[in-house]
């Protein structure tokens, strides 16, 4: 449902991997793409023939090679499916790179200048596409807008959804929100040769969770946003559940703390998220529904694409990035992000005048190149 109107949708799977068998596997679908109309034989690729157009979001942050060669590769190959098919591509608002290997960034600028629009969600992004592209950088097909995210509604989940969260939530002034990331909390402590931490995630998740529980009778919201189930290595329950265990039963109790742990969708997670006085997060889109409902936020981070969509909200100082700082210094910047919280909201508010501005002129844009290619 958009807007009270139901939108019809088709679904085509897709997957990477050795498992050359399956009919929605990407690399099978390649080599289809490149043999003309026989390609079509192939269910992916026949599905993208089908399309007037195609716009690809790479998952808002996922075309990088900081996450493994195999996921790089899961993203690049849909780009190259449709350039081969010919069908009119345009990238919708993401981040770009950091691209490590040489090869792999020559891969993501051929699949960039494959297509006829390429966005950014932010100026720092913008800057990447330019380095990337070099003379083949063109202002008019490389463009800057916002994460689509900023203009996701939120909804209210049913109280069944939730039971006993909505009393708890009402129970006085509106409680924090944190946001611990499975991805990088379960890694322990690699992080140092996997993102080049010079902080311990865990150990700082802990001692920033701690200090708001014992500073000012504040409640706290964890609240898992990738929904993996426990077990997974990007389960952000688990990692909520296990940073729980870690806190001290004296302050960490049930009337000061409380774990999400129902299934809600991104819909309804911004509503909850948008019900917090104060946000911080690691889950990069975990920290646009606070930012773009208003809430002041922070972020710890593991790579730089949150600087710049921060940046956007105005609230760059509110990143705070492991990678440079040790635990005492991350710790301190945390302290002030969260003490600078009124007057961030006020700057928030501003912010976010120019950024729903920007929203609804690259909507429109979308909608013109759809309409541009749309086949009668």
């Amino acid at each position: 449902m958009v807007g009270g109107e139901r939108i019809p949708l088709a679904t085509c799977g897709a997957i990477g991997g050795a498992r050359l068998y399956r009919k929605e596997n990407l690399n099978v679908a390649r080599l289809f793409a490149g043999l003309g109309p026989v390609g079509g034989a192939n269910t992916l690729v026949r599905a993208i023939d089908k399309c007037d157009v195609v716009m690809d979001a790479s998952a808002g942050d996922s075309f990088s090679d900081i996450y493994g060669s195999r996921r790089f590769r899961n993203i690049v190959l849909p780009k190259k499916i449709a350039a081969l098919r010919s069908r009119p591509m345009l990238l919708l608002p993401q981040t770009y790179g950091p691209f490590r290997d040489k090869h792999n960034a020559a891969l993501a600028r051929d699949a960039i200048l494959s297509c006829e629009q390429a966005w950014a969600r932010d100026e720092d992004s913008l800057g990447v596409l330019k380095d990337l592209l070099g003379s083949d950088f063109d202002p008019t097909m490389h463009r800057s807008g916002v994460d689509m995210a900023f203009g996701l509604p939120a909804v209210r989940p049913l109280a069944c959804q939730i039971p006993g969260l909505e009393d708890w939530l009402g129970m006085g002034p509106k409680p924090l929100g944190f946001n611990v990331s499975g991805l990088v909390w379960n890694r322990g402590e690699d992080l140092e040769k996997k993102w080049g931490f010079k902080a311990s995630y865990r150990k700082l998740v802990v001692e920033a969770v701690s200090w708001m529980l014992r500073t000012g009778g504040h409640r706290l919201l964890l609240i898992p946003h990738v929904l993996s189930p426990a077990g997974r290595a990007e389960s952000d329950l688990q990692a909520a559940h296990e940073l729980l265990a870690q806190l001290d039963p004296g302050v960490a109790t049930p009337d000061r703390i409380r774990i999400v742990s129902n299934t809600l969708n991104e819909q309804e997670l911004k509503w909850l998220i948008g019900n917090c006085s104060w946000f911080c997060g690691t889950r990069m889109h975990s920290t646009i529904a606070a930012l773009s409902s208003g809430v002041p936020s922070a972020s710890i981070v593991y790579s730089d694409k949150a600087a710049g969509v921060f940046d956007r909200c105005g609230q760059r100082e509110h990143v705070i990035d492991p990678r440079q700082f040790d635990n005492e210094e991350a710790l301190s910047r945390f302290i002030t992000a969260f003490e600078a919280r009124d007057q961030a909201r006020s700057s928030l508010a501003g912010a976010l005048v120019g950024v729903r501005e920007v929203l609804d002129a690259q909507s429109e844009s979308f909608i013109e190149f759809a309409l541009k290619h749309a086949r009668r």
